[in-house]
C-alpha cells in the first residue's frame, strides 16, 4: 500500500503500501496486474493538448449526492440539452430510474431534472463540485448501471487530477523533498496516460483508490507537492516511444525487484532489479522507512486461521479443510532476496506458493497482506514438535517493482534531481514532454 522529515511524514509514506495494484481480499490472491506488453518502436505517443481524465469516485452505489459551491447546470450528454439548474449549495440526489434514465431530486425531494443516462453536472464560474460529500475540481458525470445502481465520475484535466494524486502517493512532503515529489509526479502522470480508457466498460478511466492511484480531490492538495506537479507538467516516461508501466511502491529494503521476480510476467527491460544503496555511505536510500526491516509473528491459532482462509481454494479434491500447519520453509529466493517458492505443509495438504502471492497467503492477524515477499521464516515448535508460533523477519513494503518511494526521498536528500531518480529506478527509459 515510513516517510520523511518527521515521524508524521514518515507515517504518511506508509499509507502507500505498494503502488498499483496493491490490494486484494485476504481470502484470495490479488488480481493479476495488467499484462506487460512488448512495446514496438512505432507508433510513438502523439503530443498534444492536456488530456482529460475520468475518475470513478462512487462506483455502483444506490444513489449519489452532488452539489456545488456555485450554481450548477445539469445537461444530458445524449442530447446535449440543459435539463435543469441548481443553486449554489443545493444538495442533489441522483438515482437510477427505468430504462437507463436518471432522476435528480433536490433537498426537499422535489424533482430537479430527469433524463437519459449519463448526466453532466457542471459548476458555473469555476466552482467546485462535491461528490459524496468530498470536493473536487472539474465536472461530475453520473451514469446509470444495468443493476439499477449509479456511478459518479469526476472529469477533469490530467494536471489537475495529479494535484489530488501525488500527495496521496508520496505523502505531504515538504520543499526539501521536491525532487522526490517531482519523480512521483512523473510516475503518476505516466501511469495515468498509459491507462486512459483502460476501464472504458465501467464508464471511466481510473478508480480513485489503490486499484489504480489514490486520488483525494481538493482535500488532498498540498502546496509543496503541487509545485512538483506544475514544474513537471506534461512530462512522462517512455520506452521505444510508448508510455511505460510506471509501477512504484513504498519501500524496497535496499534493492528493487524485477517484474518477473514478483508477478508471472515476462521480463521488461526497464523493470529490473536495482540495488538502491548510496555508494558513498553504503547505506540503503530507503533506510528511513519504518518498514525497512520488520518482524511479523503469528501464534499457531493465528497462522492456522490465516491459511484456512487463503489456501482454501487450493485444497486437493475431496479435502474440505486446510487443517493445521505442520511445516513451512522457503525453497528458493530471487536475485533481490524475495521468496520465489515456499512449501507449506498442513494436515489438509501440501502447497507450493511464491512470488507476490505469498503476501496474500501469509496475511497478518489483522487480515492485511504481509509487508513484502522479502523475508525469512522460522517455525517455532513446542513439546512433541507441535507448531506454537511462526516468525517472519523481512524488509520492505509493497511489491518492490519500479520506483521505491522512500528510496526516492533518500536520493533527493542526497542531492539527486528527479531525472536522476527516475533514471535509477526505470533504467533505459526516456523523459519526454507529451504536452
Amino acid at each position: 500500500m515510513p516517510r520523511s522529515r518527521s515521524g508524521a511524514a514518515l507515517a504518511a509514506t506508509l499509507l502507500l503500501g505498494a503502488c498499483v495494484p496493491r490490494t486484494a481480499p485476504p481470502a484470495a490472491p490479488p488480481p493479476a496486474p495488467p499484462p506487460v506488453i512488448v512495446i514496438p518502436a512505432e507508433p510513438p505517443v502523439p503530443a498534444g493538448a492536456t488530456p482529460a481524465v475520468r475518475v470513478g469516485i462512487l462506483v455502483d452505489t444506490p444513489r449519489a449526492e452532488i452539489f456545488s459551491t456555485s450554481p450548477m447546470t445539469i445537461t444530458s450528454t445524449v442530447s446535449e440539452r440543459a435539463l435543469g439548474r441548481a443553486v449554489a449549495g443545493e444538495r442533489l440526489t441522483v438515482s437510477a430510474g427505468r430504462n437507463g434514465t436518471l432522476r435528480v431530486t433536490g433537498s426537499t425531494g422535489a424533482e430537479v431534472a430527469s433524463g437519459p443516462s449519463p448526466l453532466l453536472f457542471r459548476p458555473e464560474g469555476g466552482g467546485e463540485v462535491s461528490i459524496g460529500g468530498k470536493p473536487y475540481r472539474g465536472d461530475a458525470i453520473v451514469q446509470a448501471n444495468p443493476s439499477g445502481s449509479v456511478t459518479a465520475i469526476n472529469v477533469l484535466d490530467m494536471e489537475t487530477y495529479l494535484l489530488g494524486v501525488v500527495p496521496q502517493e508520496i505523502g505531504r512532503v515538504g520543499p526539501e523533498l521536491l525532487e522526490a515529489a517531482k519523480a512521483q509526479a512523473v510516475a503518476a502522470r505516466t501511469y495515468a496516460v498509459k491507462y486512459l480508457g483502460r476501464r472504458q466498460q465501467l464508464g471511466f478511466d481510473v478508480f480513485a483508490t489503490v486499484q489504480d492511484q489514490v486520488y483525494g480531490g481538493m482535500a488532498a492538495e498540498h502546496d509543496p507537492v503541487s509545485r512538483a506537479v506544475r514544474e513537471t507538467a506534461g512530462e512522462i516516461l517512455t520506452y521505444q516511444g510508448q508510455p511505460i508501466e510506471a509501477y512504484y511502491h513504498s519501500t524496497c529494503a535496499g534493492q528493487t525487484a524485477a517484474i518477473d521476480e514478483v508477478w508471472n510476467e515476462r521480463p521488461v527491460p526497464y523493470l529490473v532489479s536495482v540495488v538502491d544503496v548510496d555508494p558513498a555511505t553504503r547505506e540503503a536510500y530507503d533506510r528511513s522507512s519504518s518498514r525497512f526491516r520488520w518482524t511479523q509473528r503469528w501464534t499457531a491459532e493465528q497462522i492456522n486461521a490465516a491459511l484456512g482462509r487463503t489456501l482454501r481454494d487450493s485444497l486437493p479434491a475431496g479435502v474440505s479443510s486446510v487443517g493445521q500447519l505442520r511445516d513451512m520453509r522457503i525453497l528458493e529466493k530471487t536475485q533481490s532476496g524475495r521468496v520465489r517458492r515456499m512449501r507449506i505443509e498442513t494436515t489438509g495438504g501440501n502447497f507450493t506458493v511464491g512470488k507476490d502471492r505469498i503476501r496474500w497467503i501469509l496475511t497478518t492477524p489483522s487480515g492485511a497482506a504481509l509487508n513484502s515477499s522479502k523475508f525469512d521464516v522460522q517455525v517455532v515448535r513446542g513439546a512433541g514438535g507441535r507448531v506454537t508460533e511462526v516468525v517472519a523477519t523481512g524488509g520492505g513494503w509493497g511489491h518492490g517493482i519500479g520506483m521505491c518511494q522512500v528510496g526516492a526521498m533518500g536520493r533527493a536528500r542526497a542531492g539527486q534531481d528527479y531525472r536522476t531518480i527516475l533514471e535509477a529506478y526505470y533504467p533505459g527509459t526516456r523523459l519526454r514532454d507529451l504536452y
